[in-house]
């Protein structure tokens, strides 16, 4: 069952059946949408690796890869020719794991990978990854240079001093790793999450304050 079926299709139908058959359709109707939630659940659990990246990086990078499915840009209804543009800021914390990337599609657009070492040389992505270890002066550098683009700037951990334009973080809590989304900053930066994907355990909505 693909991830991305239109339940509201199935709920359409429903509305077209005889009344005696409309219980036996919700019925079905409840399973797909729990069916959805179960396999999207299952692949940010990390169920799509890509081999050859340390255990860490392994899983961050297949929940990059399966988050940003979910995810819609402004450019997505515009052209399916245009490579999706991942950023990585230096240094590279996935070792070229992100180059592996490049061999699938997402969204059915190719994937193209960029390594950032400075503000003076970035070009537009979709997505920016900031490294842990990254240069402050160069994040700051580049979270204003990006201040009002549709780009989905990812953390490698949550700071919740520097969390300004920060639209997703990853979180440890225990033994998991979370993913740490804002709202706000995702519709600021005209960014559409799908609802399926804030309702999930592994993601962690930040609660903005009154």
């Amino acid at each position: 069952m693909p991830l991305t079926m239109d339940i509201g299709l199935v709920l359409s139908a429903r509305l077209h059946c005889r009344p005696q058959n409309r219980v036996i359709n919700l019925v079905v109707t409840a399973a797909v949408a729990v069916a959805v939630l179960v396999r999207l659940q299952e692949t940010l659990s990390g169920a799509e690796r890509v081999p050859g990246v340390a255990a860490e990086y392994d899983l961050k990078l297949a929940r990059l890869y399966a988050t940003s499915k979910f995810i819609a840009w402004p450019d997505d209804s515009k052209t399916q020719t245009a490579p999706f543009v991942i950023g990585v800021l230096d240094p590279d914390p996935f070792n070229g794991g992100l180059q592996k990337l490049t061999t699938r599609k997402l969204k059915d657009r190719p994937i193209k990978v960029v390594v950032i070492k400075s503000d003076q040389d970035y070009q537009p992505c979709h997505l920016l990854f900031i490294p842990s270890d990254a240069k402050p002066e160069v994040v700051d550098a580049l979270l204003k240079l990006t201040a009002n683009q549709p780009v989905l700037i990812w953390r490698d951990e949550a700071d919740p001093l520097n969390a300004s334009g920060v639209a997703c973080s990853f979180v440890r809590q225990g033994d998991s790793l979370l993913i740490e989304a804002d709202p706000v900053e995702l519709k600021r930066r005209k960014l559409e999450p799908d609802g399926r994907l804030l309702s999930l355990n592994l993601v962690r909505v930040v609660k903005q304050s009154k």
